[in-house]
């Protein structure tokens, strides 16, 4: 076969022939043409070939397209395209080959065999396209379809004339429309009535002038429930700029909704009582009192404290004590009127507002049907449990006209009534005076020690029989240059509410550990002295070791020191004080048990704790002989303290009476006025100590 190279089947093919058609279509095409012969070998290639491989024509003629491999089809796949040239004269399909720079890329071949007249092969044409751009195309057309179908908000296409195109799976799902059931309708079949037609005409109105609107709307499932949906509507347009199509994408916001509903339920009640709280109680006082204004009616706001409801919650559980409060709150809301606020502060807190009073005495007599309805027992569980409250009670406007101030005034009323144990007390300037004093009391307290103006007196404790002293208790007194002479009954429950105890009491005992290393340097004989611990300091987390160190660091010895708590304060949280009552006993404190008789006393527990002394309460000695109850009892209390071993202090004698029926029980130790009062130290060294 003599043929000139660019010649194919007899044909010329040159650029110097414009005439022959196939010289056009060769040079012209924007496929790429590569021409072998019968042996494989490249004799012609046209410009699309450079395009598409990077390779110029002399770089491939007289190689093989195997310079074009890129080794991502296995030698099968070879064999069976020459297989299929050489059954049936071509083979057509996808290959990825490899460009000069290297890089791989996909394109559509076909390849031909070009026979003579007589069937005798002379060249192999190959034609092809790169088809990177066709797939990438495809590829992204995929990824659009996965994401129409498996995306998590339902999407709707519709045509410019609203009509549904295509819906996808979460568009069923949220609305229960198949596919079939939406096509060919308009979204009005999700319509719920609930927007009016201003609503869509201001939607409509930002689609055509930003071509995207976006907003909450309340739509219809098949079923006919109402739901909320996040809607986004977008427009599709044409290169002229003509509307096509329009998307709607839309996620179901119920359990949003459901969510921000809960929260701000959260946010304006309490979740125990379902009672508004104090953020609702606010804004709800406020238009109450507005209202009362503009109608000139007087307004009442009780603040009720629940008494005793520690005790519940510290012994029988804050499960117990959470379900006495739901009942509380329904017998509150039940004592009023629809037209009368309940809501609930916090802890055993609540407050009621009472509206449209025309006097004073209304609330009162409500205030005494509120505390008549807490007496009644309540049945919690398998408990019959009894409350009592204490209400204070201040009218709108004569005690003010504001939130902070009615709930201020009333809180300060309600104080003063638990004081008085009076149930109820209405707001007055007096109370505003002993809250004033408080106050005044509180600030000053804080600095009574480090001024030198508190100061201990020592009242001896006597034997009963022989009048020796057998030890002595310290108690504090405060002496203000302006204030005056301080009772402790009224200085100490201040110290104890605000903290302030916890460091008058660690000045205590260094003031009583200095006193008596005073004395004992002096070669005086000086008995244990009691010092008494707050319940409030045994909240402190290193009572024990803070007490040690003092009183190690005096020096002075831990023998000489009686560490006395109150009954009260000692069963209140038993769990907890008995560990540090144990950890007190063995550094070598004593420990006395004081006002025993007064509280609940749990005497199952007396024997765990590791007690010297029991001080009986005064309450029973000053009705030693008017009341044979109470001397059965105090009798009863000297036995069992002596079947215990525990000494028996009785506190409060008075009287020459109360001291004999004393010895005739056989108490060990007395103590009170009749023996002598507390007086300053150089008093007691010189009527004690110094005789001994």
């Amino acid at each position: 076969m003599n043929r000139h190279p660019d010649t194919l089947s007899g044909t010329e093919i040159h650029p110097k022939h414009p005439a022959l058609p196939y010289t056009t279509i060769f040079y012209e095409s924007q496929e790429a043409i590569m021409i072998t012969d019968c042996y494989s070998k490249i004799i012609s290639v046209n410009p699309a070939f450079s395009t598409i491989t990077g390779y110029e024509p002399s770089e491939v003629i007289g190689r093989t397209p195997s310079m074009l491999k890129s080794g991502l089809q296995d030698a099968e796949f070879y064999v069976e395209m020459w297989a299929s040239i050489h059954k049936d004269g071509q083979w057509q399909g996808e290959i990825w080959n490899r460009r000069k720079n290297g890089e791989i890329y996909p394109e559509w071949l076909t390849i031909r065999s070009v026979n003579d007249d007589n069937g005798c092969l002379l060249n192999y044409v190959g034609m092809f396209t790169d088809i990177t751009h066709r797939k990438n195309t495809i590829s992204k057309l995929r990824l659009h379809a996965q994401v129409f179908s498996n995306a998590s908000e339902g999407i709707m296409i519709t045509d410019k004339r609203l009509k549904i195109l295509a819906v996808n799976q979460a568009f069923t799902t949220m609305t229960g429309y198949s596919e079939q059931e939406a096509v060919g309708h308009t979204p009005g079949l999700l319509s719920s009535g609930i927007q009016n037609q201003y609503f869509y005409i201001k939607m409509w109105e930002r689609i055509h002038s930003y071509g995207m609107w976006q907003g909450e709307i309340w739509n219809r499932r098949k079923n006919g429930d109402l739901y909320p949906e996040w809607l986004s509507i977008s427009t599709l347009r044409d290169e002229q700029g003509h509307i096509t199509n329009y998307i709607g994408m839309f996620t179901d916001i119920t359990e949003r909704k459901q969510s921000e509903e809960h929260l701000k339920y959260l946010a304006h009640f309490d979740p125990l009582t379902g009672l508004p709280n104090r953020t609702l109680l606010y804004e709800l006082m406020n238009e109450a009192t507005a209202q009362a204004a503009r109608g000139k009616r007087n307004l009442a706001v009780l603040f009720v404290d629940l008494d005793r409801f520690k005790m519940v919650n510290d012994s029988l559980g804050h499960s117990i004590g959470d379900k006495l409060l739901q009942q509380v709150a329904g017998r509150l809301s039940a004592s009023v009127t629809k037209n009368d606020i309940v809501s609930r502060l916090g802890g055993d807190e609540f407050i009621v507002v009472l509206q449209n009073l025309q006097e004073p005495s209304e609330a009162i007599t409500t205030a005494k049907h509120i505390i008549s309805c807490m007496k009644r027992p309540f049945l919690v569980e398998d408990n019959e449990l009894y409350l009592t409250a204490s209400i204070g009670i201040c009218m709108c406007p004569s005690h003010g006209n504001d939130f902070d101030t009615l709930v201020k005034h009333a809180d300060l009323a309600m104080y003063e009534a638990k004081l008085n144990n009076s149930g109820h007390q209405l707001f007055n300037a007096g109370i505003m005076d002993t809250f004033k004093r408080k106050l005044d009391l509180e600030n000053e307290l804080r600095w009574a020690a480090s001024k030198g103006e508190l100061q201990l007196h020592y009242q001896p404790q006597v034997h009963a029989s022989t009048g020796r002293m057998e030890g002595m208790e310290a108690l504090l007194r405060w002496n203000h240059p302006r204030l005056g002479t301080v009772s402790p009954s009224e200085f100490i429950p201040i110290a104890e509410e605000t903290g302030i105890i916890m460091d008058i009491g660690k000045w205590v005992l260094k003031e009583v550990c200095s006193q008596l290393r005073e004395w004992q340097s002096e070669s005086l004989f000086v008995p244990a002295v009691a010092v008494n611990l707050s319940a409030r300091q045994f909240m402190a987390a290193d009572l024990v070791s803070s007490i040690r160190d003092i009183v190690c660091g005096t020096p002075c010895s831990p023998q000489q020191i009686v560490i006395e708590i109150t009954e009260s304060s000692s069963m209140n949280d038993i769990e907890s004080v008995l560990p540090i009552l144990h950890e007190f006993k063995s550094l070598g404190f004593q420990i006395a048990i004081d006002d025993f008789g007064k509280g609940y006393s749990a005497l199952g527990y007396m024997k765990q704790f590791p007690i010297d002394i029991l001080k009986i309460d005064k309450s029973f000695v000053q009705e030693l002989t008017s009341d044979s109850k109470s001397a059965v009892i105090t009798k009863a209390i000297i036995d069992m303290a002596h079947g215990m071993n525990l000494k028996v202090i009785a506190e409060g004698v008075e009287t020459t009476e109360q001291l004999q029926y004393l010895r005739t029980m056989d108490c060990d130790i007395v103590q009170g006025y009749f023996i002598d009062p507390p007086m300053p130290s150089d008093r007691l060294e010189s009527l004690y100590l110094l005789g001994v």
